[in-house]
C-alpha cells in the first residue's frame, strides 16, 4: 500500500504541474478556457488526494464510490466544454448525453453492488475517450511550427490508453503502480507541452500581428516614423510613403540623419528649432511646416508622442507626418473667395460714391480748359482729366469684381480661342519686342464662355509680356493631362517674389509700377465660374501659369 500511495503522489505531482501551468497561462493570456481547464484539473487532483491515497474510504462506501465517480465525470465534462471554447467551436451535446448515460449506468451498477471493476469501468473509459479526443484536437487544430502540440496530443492519447487498463489493475499489483507513475510522467509531459504550445502560439500571433501592422504601416498614405534621440539622433524607421511626399526613399533618411532638416523651408526652420528645443511640451500641438521639393513647396503637418526611459528622460519620438498641401490650397482658395466677396461688397457700396464727385470735377475741368483765361494751363487741365479717366477705368474694373455673373458657356475649342486671339497677342508682343510661340495639341472641346476665355487669356499673356525684357520668348501651350485640359503660358521673366506669390488673387497686389492688381483676381473669378483651377510655377528663369479645366 505504501508503494501505491507513493505512485499516487507521483501522479498528483504531475497533475499539480498541469494546474500551475494552466494558471500561469491564464494569468498571462486571460483566456477563460484556461481558467476552466485549471478548475477541471483541480477537481481531478482532489480525487487523487482524497480517495486514491486512501485518505477517505470509497471502495466499500456507496456515497464514497458515487463521489469518486462524479469527480471523474464533472472534471471530464468541464475539460471537454473548455476545450471547445479553446478551439472556438460550439459544444457538442453528444458529450453531455453520453456523460449522463454513463452516470446513470454507474449508479445502477452501484445499487446492484456489482464488482468494483464494473463500477469504475464507465467513468474511467469516459475519461479515456476524452483523452483520445483531446489528443487529436491538439495535434490537428494547433498547427504550429514547434513540437509542443505533438507532445501534448500524444501524451493525452497515451494517458487515455493507460487509463483504459486501470480497472483491471486495481488489485494493487506492480502494474498498477507502474501505470500511476507513467500517468504522472505523461501529465508532466502535458504540462510542458501545453506551455510550449502557448509560447509557440504567442510567438506565431506576434508574427501575424507584426506582419499585419507592417502592411498597414507600409501602405499608409501618411508618413509613420520613429526617431531615436539618444544615444545618437537618427531615424530608426520611416514608412515608404515618404518617397511620394518628399521625393526621397527611406534608405536615404537612414544614411543621412540630417536630410529631413535640409528639406525644411528656410522660413520655417526657426519654428522647427523651437519645437525641438521645447520637447516634449511642444508635442501637445501639431507642427505645420513647408518642405522644399525641387521647385515645389510641400505643406506637411506632423503629430508625435515622446518615449521615455526608466529615468523619465525622453529617448525617442514616434509620430505621423501628413501631406496637407491640398488642404492649404483649399484654405487659400477659400480665403481668396472671402477676400473677393469683401472687395465686391466694398466695390458695390463705395465705387458709385467715388464716381459722383469725380464726374463733377471732370465736367468742371473740361469747362475751365476751354476758357481763354486758362489757356496757359491747358496742359495741366488735360493731365488732370487724363488722371481722372484713369481712375474711372480702375473703378470700372473694380466694379466688375462685384458683379455676380453666370458664365454663358457652350461647347467650343480652347485651341480655336487661342488661334483667334493670336494676331492681337502677336501685336502686343511685337510692340514689346518679345516673341510668341504656340504649342497647341489636340484637346477635347470644353464648355466655355468665349468672351471670358479671351479676357483670361489676354490678362495672363499681357502679364507675361510685361514681366519679360526685350528679346524674351513666351510659349502658349495646350495639352491633356490626368483627364484635364491644361492651358499653360510660360514667360522668361524674373519670376514672382514669394511674398507676392502667396497673395496672388488679392486685389491691388501687383509687381508692376503701373498695374492695378485687378487682372489676376479677375482671372480667378473667371476660372471659378468654369470650375477651373489656376496654378503658378515660378523661378528666376521665368513663370508658368497653368489653367486646369475639367473635361
Amino acid at each position: 500500500m505504501d508503494i501505491l500511495r507513493l505512485t499516487v503522489i507521483c501522479s498528483s505531482v504531475g497533475t499539480i504541474s498541469i494546474i500551475l501551468v494552466y494558471l500561469y497561462l491564464y494569468m498571462l493570456y486571460r483566456e477563460r478556457f484556461m481558467g476552466f481547464w485549471s478548475l477541471s484539473w483541480l477537481i481531478l487532483l482532489s480525487r487523487y488526494l482524497l480517495f486514491d491515497t486512501g485518505l477517505l474510504p470509497w471502495k466499500d462506501s456507496l456515497l464514497g464510490l458515487i463521489t469518486y465517480q462524479m469527480l471523474i465525470y464533472i472534471s471530464s465534462l468541464m475539460f471537454v466544454w473548455s476545450t471547445h471554447i479553446a478551439v472556438n467551436k460550439p459544444f457538442k451535446k453528444v458529450w453531455l448525453y453520453t456523460g449522463v448515460t454513463f452516470i446513470l449506468i454507474s449508479f445502477f451498477l452501484d445499487l446492484l453492488n456489482s464488482p468494483l471493476i464494473y463500477k469504475l469501468l464507465f467513468p474511467i473509459y469516459f475519461g479515456s475517450f476524452i483523452c483520445f479526443w483531446t489528443g487529436q484536437i491538439f495535434i490537428r487544430h494547433f498547427k504550429l511550427r514547434g513540437y509542443g502540440h505533438i507532445i501534448t496530443g500524444y501524451s493525452f492519447i497515451l494517458w487515455g490508453l493507460f487509463n483504459m487498463s486501470t480497472p483491471f489493475t486495481l488489485g494493487g499489483s506492480w502494474f498498477l503502480s507502474w501505470t500511476f507513475v507513467s500517468c504522472g510522467i505523461l501529465r508532466l509531459s502535458i504540462a510542458i507541452g501545453s506551455l510550449m504550445v502557448y509560447l509557440e502560439k504567442g510567438r506565431a500571433d506576434l508574427i501575424i500581428k507584426e506582419a499585419k501592422y507592417r502592411v498597414l504601416t507600409e501602405n499608409a498614405v501618411d508618413i509613420i516614423y520613429y526617431y531615436q534621440l539618444v544615444p545618437e539622433a537618427k531615424v530608426e524607421y520611416i514608412s515608404p510613403s515618404v518617397l511620394d511626399v518628399t521625393g526621397y526613399a527611406p534608405e536615404d533618411y537612414y544614411v543621412d540623419n540630417k536630410l529631413i532638416f535640409s528639406l525644411v523651408h528656410p522660413d520655417d526652420r526657426p519654428a522647427l528649432d523651437k519645437f525641438i528645443s521645447n520637447l516634449p511640451g511642444s508635442m501637445k500641438l501639431p507642427l505645420t511646416l513647408r518642405l522644399v521639393r525641387k521647385n515645389n513647396i510641400q505643406w506637411v503637418e506632423q503629430k508625435c508622442i515622446p518615449l521615455f526611459n526608466e529615468e523619465g528622460k525622453i529617448i525617442a519620438v514616434e509620430g505621423i507626418v501628413r501631406d496637407i498641401s491640398m488642404r492649404k490650397d483649399l484654405e487659400k482658395m477659400t480665403s481668396l473667395v472671402d477676400r473677393m466677396n469683401v472687395v465686391g461688397n466694398m466695390a458695390a457700396t463705395v465705387a458709385h460714391e467715388i464716381r459722383n464727385p469725380m464726374t463733377t470735377v471732370h465736367g468742371y475741368l473740361q469747362r475751365l480748359k476751354g476758357k481763354n483765361n486758362y489757356q496757359d494751363d491747358k496742359d495741366k487741365f488735360e493731365l488732370m482729366i487724363a488722371e481722372l479717366n484713369r481712375a474711372n477705368s480702375i473703378i470700372t474694373e473694380y466694379l466688375s469684381l462685384s458683379r455676380e455673373r453666370v458664365a454663358n458657356v457652350k461647347s467650343c475649342s480652347l485651341n480655336s480661342i487661342v488661334e483667334i486671339l493670336f494676331p492681337l497677342i502677336q501685336a502686343d508682343a511685337n510692340s514689346a519686342n518679345v516673341f510668341i510661340e504656340l504649342q497647341l495639341t489636340g484637346v477635347p472641346d470644353l464648355l466655355l464662355d468665349e468672351n471670358e476665355m479671351r479676357q483670361l487669356l489676354l490678362n495672363l499673356v499681357r502679364n507675361g509680356i510685361e514681366a519679360m525684357t526685350q528679346g524674351g520668348m513666351m510659349t502658349i501651350r495646350t495639352f491633356e493631362q490626368d483627364n484635364q485640359v491644361v492651358l499653360a503660358i510660360s514667360d522668361q521673366g524674373k519670376g514672382i517674389p514669394s511674398h507676392v506669390l502667396e497673395n496672388l488673387g488679392t486685389p491691388f497686389i501687383t509687381t508692376k509700377d503701373t498695374g492695378t492688381g485687378l487682372g489676376i483676381p479677375m482671372c480667378y473669378q473667371i476660372a471659378q465660374r468654369h470650375n477651373a483651377k489656376i496654378k503658378f510655377a515660378t523661378a528666376l528663369e521665368g513663370t508658368t501659369v497653368f489653367v486646369h479645366f475639367n473635361i
